[in-house]
């Protein structure tokens, strides 16, 4: 066991638990993660571990939920200053830009998802979804458009998972044209 036993707060210990748990369950998988393991790399006991979090799950979804759906309400706002298009493409740069940098935690989160019970009560893809579409609504986003245009989102954002691209250039270039067609097809309906 590593000596890591600095007197940290609260908050700095999850942070800390939390990255190696991370780190843990994206090698490992979820049920192939055990909180030892997770006490054990992170250099504490498991006493400890369990003073700052409940359960396994609670220190799952503590590192999943910020990259899949904390920051995406603040993303989707409305700015009075932009137009929604100008707005969508922001949203699609940063989400891209997220799915790119953490493929592997949204890799592991879907497959999750799928196949584990202790975490089947969570949709992460209805409630990212559901986030979206709230957001198209506040941009004014035709109500006909907004189911079509969440499925191309999504789309975009799902390919990048499995084709990270970390050129800031191209991911720009490909969520402004991304943003043009929806705009664009908004428009003519």
């Amino acid at each position: 066991m590593k000596n890591n036993r600095t007197r940290m707060n609260r908050e700095e210990r999850q942070v800390q638990i939390t990255q190696v748990a991370i780190k843990l369950f994206v090698e490992n998988g979820y049920k192939g993660t055990t909180t030892a393991q997770i006490a054990e790399a992170a250099g504490i006991s498991e006493v400890t571990l369990f003073r700052n979090f409940e359960s396994k799950r609670e220190i799952f979804l503590h590192g999943v939920m910020p990259i899949l759906t904390h920051t995406l309400e603040d993303k989707l706002k409305v700015d009075k200053d932009k137009s929604p298009e100008e707005v969508l493409e922001s949203f699609l740069v940063d989400r891209l830009a997220v799915i790119s940098e953490n493929h592997g935690v949204v890799r592991l989160v879907l497959m999750e998802n799928q196949m584990n019970h202790e975490l089947g009560d969570i949709d992460f893809i209805k409630k990212v979804g559901g986030q979206i579409q709230k957001g198209l609504q506040e941009m004014g986003f035709k109500e006909g458009m907004q189911d079509f245009t969440m499925r191309l989102i999504m789309g975009s954002i799902l390919s990048f998972l499995y084709l990270p691209e970390t050129d800031e250039d191209t991911v720009r270039e490909f969520a402004a044209e991304l943003a043009r067609t929806i705009a664009t097809i908004d428009k003519n309906r």
